[in-house]
């Protein structure tokens, strides 16, 4: 429709709407020119930033290997590193059938440890079991994306 009103609005006025309608097309072109210069520069700065991610990740598995790849390490993590686990997931999993299946009574029955040592649990199973993931925060990208709208 307006392809069809523009150059009769172009003829009646004597062209003085093209240069409006030329500036305007101007603006949106150099407007879509940047966000996509900008999203560029965030996806190379994100693959700088995940190709450092990734170079650590290999650094720290080759470290991983070398540490507990030794026969002594494995013994210690039996030892001091499964009872814990165990005693934790039987808890974890005592809590989740008491609440769902059996309306509050305990499945299993296995006590909870007193103040201070649920904490070591933890602790200990955090630290033998849990696999620590790399947090980035927020891409480049991402953070461009929300200052581009």
């Amino acid at each position: 429709m307006g392809a069809l009103i523009l150059p009769l609005l172009n003829a009646l006025f004597g062209g003085l709407i093209t240069p409006f309608v030329t500036a305007w097309v101007n603006y949106k072109t150099n407007t879509a020119t940047i966000k996509e210069q900008g999203f560029a520069a965030g996806a190379a700065a994100d693959a700088t930033v995940m190709q450092a991610a990734l170079a650590s990740d290999v650094q720290l598995a080759a470290l991983k290997v070398q540490v507990y790849g030794q026969p002594i390490n494995r013994l210690i993590m039996l030892i001091a590193g499964v009872p814990p686990a165990l005693h934790f997931g039987l808890i974890f999993i005592d809590t989740i059938l008491a609440s769902k299946a059996f309306l509050g009574a305990p499945f299993f029955g296995v006590a909870k440890l007193p103040a201070p040592y649920d904490t070591f649990e933890w602790a200990i199973v955090s630290s033998f079991f849990l696999v620590h993931a790399v947090t980035l925060g927020t891409s480049n990208v991402s953070s461009w994306l929300g200052k581009a709208k």
